[in-house]
């Protein structure tokens, strides 16, 4: 079978799952990953491409993410490790990080505290971009640290991780004070899992996707209520928000004497928010 009639298969068979335009964003994805494996000198499994296919294709039909499958998430141009302890990067996040970016990257000195690390996407192109920056981050789960820490290896940055509850007040004194601080937060309710895919709920981690039905804002209320010891004056805290509860995580840190904005993300949904004390 050439590469034409194993492309023609494969879309075919994965499409009784996912929509025509996604399947062949998974293939490309696949052919990329081969390419840049060849690159390196990596034979792909078994070394016969129809059975590789074949192999991803089984557990793609399972509706298993093709960024686990291949242990490879693309954000910001950039490859990332990623396995079922982390969340995928999305899009919208990647919004979020140009935003500090941006805002930043003229400061000859800058401290940066990213909020639950995650596969370390947000601090290792924080660091890339801002290479001046001092980098922290935190997360509760020592597998997401240790996914995070072999992505900043990889990328030759110097990152600070410290794996701890930052819900619990009593860690926050382990924490440096900051000029920014950054957080992509679980914010999803709980009474949404019944609208959401089988590739995110069979597969990615809910400690990372979900908060209390009685307190969504919850970490936006831990975050505010941190920043008041950790953030420097004249700092800014960008967090990414569930878009039906961006006003109401405005208001959590406007209780606290913030001033903010709200930024919608590329589809017009209210995503973001920015605190300045």
């Amino acid at each position: 079978m050439n590469l034409q009639e194993l492309q023609e298969e494969f879309i075919s068979a994965i499409s009784a799952v996912y929509e025509t335009t996604e399947a062949w964003n998974i293939w490309n994805l696949i052919v990329h990953h081969i390419h840049d494996n060849e690159k390196k000198g990596i034979t792909i499994a078994g070394g016969s491409p129809q059975k590789y296919l074949e192999a991803i294709k089984r557990r793609l039909l399972q509706q298993e993410p093709v960024q686990y499958i291949l242990q490879e998430a693309w954000f910001y141009d950039c490859p990332f490790y990623v396995d079922k302890n982390v969340l995928i990067p999305r899009p919208e996040t990647e919004e979020l990080v140009h935003w500090v970016i941006k805002e930043h990257q003229h400061r000859k000195e800058l401290k940066i505290l990213d909020i639950g690390t995650g596969s370390g996407c947000i601090p290792c192109i924080l660091k890339r971009k801002l290479p001046q920056a001092a980098v922290f981050s935190c997360d509760i789960s020592k597998a997401a640290i240790e996914v995070a820490r072999r992505n900043a290896a990889a990328c030759q940055l110097a990152i600070a991780f410290f794996e701890l509850d930052f819900l619990n007040p009593e860690n926050w004194k382990l924490l440096p004070k900051v000029d920014v601080i950054v957080s992509n937060p679980p914010y999803i309710p709980g009474k949404d899992r019944g609208f959401m895919h089988p590739n995110v709920l069979d597969y990615e981690p809910s400690l990372a996707l979900f908060v209390p039905d009685n307190d969504p804002l919850l970490f936006y209320k831990k975050i505010a209520e941190a920043s008041g010891s950790l953030l420097q004056p004249n700092g800014a805290v960008y967090v990414e928000t569930h878009e039906e509860l961006a006003v109401a995580s405005a208001e959590v840190f406007e209780q606290g004497a913030f001033t903010t904005v709200i930024r919608q993300d590329l589809q017009g949904k209210n995503r973001f928010v920015k605190a300045s004390n």
